[in-house]
């Protein structure tokens, strides 16, 4: 499991949040063909749990970070701007 615990300060001054963020259970399908990936996004106004599918335990793996950056992203925006401590990225939004 890859997991990454930071603390999301919004620029609008409300209190600051811890946030999960968890690459999990990379696992072959039943079918015997597809790859899936667990991935959970905590501590935003609304969490996200999702299995994500691929060809390849590689791709699942990739595709589970791209997820999680572009999802980060967007709370973050959606957040009205702020900071994570550590960051995943080296971006500070809104400031």
């Amino acid at each position: 499991m890859l997991e990454l615990t930071t603390i999301f300060t919004p620029v609008d001054g409300s209190p600051k949040r811890t946030i999960t963020l968890r690459i999990s259970d990379v696992r072959l399908d039943s079918d015997g063909v597809t790859w899936s990936v667990a991935v959970e996004i905590l501590g935003f106004k609304d969490d996200d749990r999702v299995r994500l599918k691929q060809v390849d335990w590689t791709q699942a793996i990739v595709d589970g970070a791209q997820f999680v950056a572009r999802r980060v992203n967007d709370k973050v925006e959606n957040a009205g701007g702020g900071t994570l401590d550590p960051p995943i990225w080296n971006t500070t939004w809104g400031t």
